[in-house]
């Protein structure tokens, strides 16, 4: 189990290192991506990329062994709100923002206008 320590400096590293390379929410364009990759979000940190606003976070099982009615959503509890999402027209991008040993926080991204009016 990591000590919430750990998890903190691994969520800095990643922030320090997101951006670096300047990476961005993962946006999926169709149902049938989510259905393919279910899980390929890059890991931000508490890094928040220009052009995006954190909205909020999902508590999810990362190991695949999570079962419904436990506080994490499994990962298809995961993609069925992803899906909801984009149903609704919700221009979500998602990343993850903390990692334990079995579980993740998935963030959900707004992209927003930078353009000064």
């Amino acid at each position: 189990m990591m000590s919430p320590e750990t998890i903190r400096e691994l969520s800095r590293q990643n922030a320090v290192e997101s951006a670096k390379k300047k990476k961005v929410p993962y946006v999926y364009f169709d149902i049938e991506d989510i259905k393919q990759t279910p899980f390929p979000f890059p890991f931000l940190g508490d890094y928040v990329p220009k052009g995006w606003r954190l909205v909020d976070e999902l508590f999810c099982d990362s190991s695949g062994f999570g079962r419904e009615g436990e506080p994490a959503l499994t990962i298809g509890q995961l993609m069925e709100k992803l899906k909801e999402d984009m149903e609704a027209g919700n221009p979500f991008g998602y990343a993850i923002t903390q990692a334990g040993q079995f579980q993740v926080y998935v963030g959900r991204y707004k992209k927003i206008d930078t353009k000064k009016k």
